[in-house]
């Protein structure tokens, strides 16, 4: 007897057991926190970034991506990386911490989650980002300091979209507090934000010298007294 006649002799669908086997890796796929972290910050952060072209969305990846090239860390779905990932999906994609919390997101990551995002009921903006800068001062976490320092270093980088008087600030006030208080933090992105603050000081005053205008000369041909 052939081998595919002994098969359905058995009794055995072995078709559909096939069909569930899929059924369940796909499934364990899609629970994969660093996936469904991706997934969820693709479908929850529209628009594009202020004054730019690109999806808004893909500044989270590069600082997952920055924050990994950084790390010893070996496992792609480490509570540091997914909540790298997630680290806007409050404040720009609306998501709470409850709703992660029913997503099955583990606590470290929404610790992290927390850590990084800007207390929301607070209306003043520079008041929001020194809250969440004395949180993290007081929580002393090396892990969301790695994540916020590539946030900054990659909010610099893209800095030229905003309004001048927000890019000063930027450039001027937040990363140097950042550089300080980030000094002594292993395996992060340190490097990156303190050459990206001289670049994008480079190009503000190479900007602010390009605009300055000079009053053209004034000329009295009648040798007048004025």
């Amino acid at each position: 007897m052939s081998k595919s006649k002994k098969l359905q002799s058995s009794g055995v669908d072995w078709g559909q057991v096939i069909v569930d086997a899929l059924r369940e890796e796909t499934k364990e796929e899609k629970n994969i926190p660093i996936e469904k972290a991706a997934r969820l910050v693709k479908e929850r952060i529209k628009g594009n970034r202020k004054g730019l072209e690109e999806p808004n969305y893909l500044h989270s990846f590069r600082v997952r991506d920055l924050v990994m090239k950084f790390s010893l860390v070996d496992d792609p779905n480490s509570d540091l990386f997914v909540a790298a990932l997630l680290h806007d999906i409050v404040e720009d994609g609306g998501v709470s911490f409850d709703e992660l919390k029913d997503m099955d997101f583990s606590d470290r990551t929404i610790e992290l989650v927390k850590l990084c995002t800007h207390p929301m009921d607070i209306k003043n903006k520079t008041e929001r980002w020194m809250r969440m800068v004395n949180r993290l001062i007081e929580a002393n976490d090396h892990d969301a300091w790695r994540i916020k320092v590539a946030d900054l270093a990659d909010n610099l980088k893209q800095s030229k979209g905003l309004t001048l008087e927000n890019r000063e600030f930027m450039i001027d006030v937040k990363a140097p507090i950042f550089l300080r208080l980030a000094i002594l933090v292993p395996d992060s992105p340190y490097s990156v934000l303190e050459k990206e603050i001289e670049k994008q000081k480079k190009e503000l005053a190479e900007k602010s010298e390009s605009e300055i205008t000079f009053l053209p000369k004034y000329e009295n041909p009648e040798n007048t007294v004025i």
